[in-house]
């Protein structure tokens, strides 16, 4: 399996189905590559496998962290409805450590300002959820791609 992993290249192909491509690549079928990354992480050797967008390059030059307070039996619910949001690049629940009301997360991008805050009014109007929380990005900080440990 890491001889697969090897071949898979740091660059996902922009096209309708990278997996597909990637697969023909190497040789196998794209059904075989998923059910192989699968297989990967359930046994914890791989965490993810996803593209990294530079949305400051793309001209999305504004991105905030929303923070949102959803009643737990909601959280599911409410993040997936977050989620189908095209400005929304992340959406994930975390443990608010008992001190810190806000368990939903989501990061919304924009090309200014008052495209994020629409994106949010949006969100907040669709999901019922009005106790939130914004944090715009100052800078941003250089992103890694996945490299294979030789161990």
């Amino acid at each position: 399996m890491k001889d697969i992993l090897e071949k898979i290249p740091l660059q996902f192909p922009l096209v309708n189905r990278p997996y597909k491509e990637m697969a023909e690549k190497i040789g196998m079928n794209e059904d075989e590559l998923i059910s192989t990354l699968k297989s990967l992480r359930t046994s914890g050797k791989l965490r993810r496998a996803a593209a990294v967008l530079h949305h400051r390059k793309v001209s999305y030059s504004h991105n905030t962290m929303v923070v949102w307070k959803v009643d737990k039996k909601d959280v599911e619910k409410t993040g997936t409805v977050m989620a189908s949001f095209s400005e929304v690049s992340h959406c994930y629940e975390r443990d608010t450590g008992g001190y810190w009301p806000y368990n939903l997360y989501t990061m919304v991008h924009g090309k200014c300002y008052e495209d994020c805050m629409k994106s949010i009014e949006h969100i907040a109007s669709k999901t019922d959820i009005n106790d939130y929380r914004i944090f715009f990005s100052k800078r941003e900080f250089k992103k890694t791609s996945f490299s294979m440990n030789p161990a």
